[in-house]
């Protein structure tokens, strides 16, 4: 496999004995800027330009060509290293007479198993997610295989890929996480349950106010009782302004604003993923990190602490492995950074 090391004098590359893990590459300061902080950069070492980060329940994976490697914690300074695989099992599509390039929604355990959207509508003319066919519908499979659809109206669509199962409030049966948009306010985070054998919306945060300004989910983060908390960015495009939504006793809260100049999405792709939580700074609980307006710095809105400033533009998704951020850049590097 591969590996090379780059400093200020030059670069060299070098093949792993084993020729089965790749190991990371690149080390180098990233020095912040006014408001920045100083963290470790890594370029993991690829034969060809990156071209997508992935996260599943099966692992943490990357495509280069046309091959996938999946990405594993290791004893580097990168802290991470590739493996060749030959197949694996991602996120399961959805079958093809529904939404195209969906993904079905797997849970572990609760009352609903799977979600995803169906019944494919051009009616809403957006196509920020780069084409002009959303969701008319929101099916799931529960615990007992029972299938149940909740179609929205003439004047709605989800506009969104993957739908996302979450026991929010700690009850033991799960709610899905939808982003759904409007002709006539734009979007909202909306949440949707069983209730007496029908899937019905529990409620939504507030719309955007106008038609075509979207909403993005940032992350689903636990509260240490049991709980978790949505949050989501409003208009990823234009400023980008943070806020959550949670869900007790059979109601939504929303917060204001929590933080402004965010995005975690480029306008007209179908990555979705350009925020992730998990354990950044080692104290246990999960943290949230997303990107930038002009996404070429790092930002911790839930801590509080400084951004990093990354010498690229990201367009590729993040996801927190090993205490590090793997991230890839417009220009194809695979990046791992350790705050």
């Amino acid at each position: 496999m591969w590996g090379s090391k780059v400093s200020a004098s030059g670069s060299r590359r070098r093949r792993s004995s084993s020729l089965a893990i790749a190991a990371a590459a690149v080390t180098a300061l990233v020095a912040g800027g006014s408001g920045s902080r100083a963290a470790e950069l890594f370029q993991i070492g690829l034969p060809l330009p990156l071209n997508a980060v992935h996260q599943d329940a099966a692992g943490s994976f990357v495509t280069v060509g046309e091959e996938t490697f999946q990405l594993l914690p290791c004893d580097t300074p990168a802290g991470v290293c590739l493996q060749t695989i030959t197949s694996r099992t991602i996120s399961k599509r959805v079958p093809s007479n529904v939404l195209p390039d969906g993904y079905i929604a797997i849970a572990e355990a609760g009352d609903i198993r799977n979600a995803w959207y169906g019944q494919p509508t051009d009616r809403y003319d957006h196509g920020v997610l780069g084409d002009a066919i959303e969701g008319g519908s929101l099916v799931v499979v529960t615990e007992g295989r029972e299938e149940l659809e909740f179609v929205l109206p003439e004047s709605q669509v989800f506009e969104d890929i993957t739908p996302r199962i979450h026991d929010l409030d700690g009850d033991g049966t799960n709610e899905v996480i939808a982003i759904r948009s409007s002709q006539t306010g734009g979007s909202a985070v909306a949440l949707y349950g069983v209730r007496e054998g029908k899937l019905v919306e529990l409620g939504a945060s507030s719309e955007n106010g106008q038609p075509n300004r979207w909403i993005n989910i940032a992350g689903i983060v636990g509260n240490g009782d049991g709980t978790a908390t949505v949050y989501a960015v409003r208009t990823p495009h234009i400023g980008g302004r943070l806020f959550s939504l949670s869900y007790a006793n059979g109601e939504v809260t929303e917060s204001g604003t929590l933080a402004i100049d965010v995005s975690n999405h480029v306008i007209g792709s179908r990555e979705l993923g350009l925020s992730a939580t998990g354990d950044i700074d080692g104290d246990g609980k999960d943290d949230l990190v997303m990107l930038s307006q002009d996404r070429t710095r790092l930002r911790f809105p839930l801590n509080d602490l400084p951004d990093i400033a990354i010498p690229a533009t990201i367009d590729k998704a993040l996801i927190v492995l090993n205490g590090r951020i793997i991230t890839g850049s417009t220009d194809g590097m695979l990046l791992a950074i350790k705050p």
